[in-house]
């Protein structure tokens, strides 16, 4: 059985790892307090000091999306991603590396110029181009589940709670209008018992 202790704060992207985490059946040691991320108990773990990081047998690992195919990969007994080596594992890796790189850098970007920096250093030039730019990937990604349940197998897998964090964040930022597609796809996740996605 692994020893993981996962630095975490509410519904940020640490949620991502609570819930595979939870699906996974696997326990943990939760650090989650104010003023944790930046701290230097932090920074000691990694570079940036941003959250979420787990220590995982004693070793550090962090980037959301890393720590939870990890733990996908060694949950005991549960199915939750694709065979290392399969054409389906590529399509976990295709619509993961989609997820982080074509839309929640756009969402990204524009929390940084609201409540992240300092206001003195916040930009608002490029809100109504990320909104857009996030629009255009969000409908590909609505055209596809159109057609289908999930993402990788048409079953639930860990892809689903690392892509489905990121389109839950767009919904957030009112971004996911006439998106039936994402809308759906959204509550069937938001119907499982251990989804611990903002619903707000």
């Amino acid at each position: 059985m692994v020893d993981i202790t996962l630095y975490e704060s509410g519904a940020s992207r640490s949620a991502r790892c609570r819930w595979t985490l939870l699906e996974a059946g696997i326990s943990f040691e939760s650090v989650a307090r104010p003023n944790l991320a930046r701290s230097d108990e932090v920074k000691a773990l990694r570079p940036l000091g941003k959250l979420p990081v787990a220590i995982i047998d004693g070793r550090a690992l962090f980037e959301s999306a890393a720590i939870c195919t990890y733990i996908a990969d060694h949950a005991p007994g549960i199915d939750l991603i694709a065979k290392p080596g399969s054409w389906a594992r590529g399509q976990h890796d295709q619509w993961t590396s989609f997820a982080l790189t074509e839309m929640e850098a756009w969402l990204w970007n524009t929390a940084v110029n609201t409540f992240v920096l300092p206001e003195e250093q916040r930009v608002d030039a490029g809100f109504e181009q990320n909104a857009m730019m996030y629009g255009r990937s969000a409908s590909a990604l609505n055209d596809v589940l159109l057609g289908q349940d999930f993402l990788v197998e048409n079953r639930f897998t860990v892809t689903d709670i690392i892509v489905g964090w990121t389109v839950n964040w767009g919904r957030r930022q009112g971004l996911l209008d006439g998106l039936s597609g994402l809308q759906a796809y959204l509550e069937r996740l938001f119907e499982r018992p251990l989804c611990p996605f903002a619903k707000d």
